[in-house]
């Protein structure tokens, strides 16, 4: 019996860590995480910058996105239905994009998280962008937890309980 439960167990880590794994798909960021999110580096609609503890006391998720970016396109009714599904978390798109540009994009296309657009120079300054999407989830301390790519459907149960701790 000790041995079908220690069987148990070792499986349910395996396929936990395998999960864990394939859910970060920017290892070479991994010196990111539990660091502060630079929020402050960025503007709001009105043009101004975001004060240092905006992030501080929710947990948020961040989705780097473009335009132009057809795996964007399509998550976005997956992100917007993790939105609705939990709507105690914070959730913000921030793209290099014009305003005038993701405004008109908002007028086709349905993506409800607050927007940052024109952040080109900020995002370069604060990481090299790989590829489009990229995802971080930020814990209530301000800190990054995770960092992803594409997300789909078979990641929706993981982000969610992410989000809730």
């Amino acid at each position: 019996m000790k041995t079908i439960i220690s069987l148990i167990l070792f499986s349910c880590s395996i396929v936990l860590t395998a999960q864990k794994q394939h859910f970060k798909t920017f290892p070479d960021m991994e010196n990111k995480l539990e660091t502060h999110f630079p929020i402050e580096i960025f503007k709001d609609k009105n043009g101004e910058k975001y004060p240092i503890g905006y992030l501080e006391g929710k947990t948020t998720f961040i989705n780097l996105w473009s335009t132009t970016c057809a795996p964007c396109l399509e998550e976005l009714p997956i992100l917007n239905q993790l939105k609705k599904s939990l709507p105690e978390v914070h959730f913000i798109g921030i793209t290099y994009d014009t305003a005038e540009k993701v405004n008109s994009f908002l007028s086709k296309h349905n993506f409800n998280f607050d927007q940052i657009s024109d952040a080109g120079q900020q995002l370069k300054s604060y990481l090299t962008i790989q590829r489009f999407p990229m995802s971080f989830i930020i814990g209530k301390d301000g800190n990054i937890k995770t960092i992803t790519g594409v997300i789909t459907e078979e990641k929706v149960n993981f982000i969610k309980e992410m989000l809730k701790e």
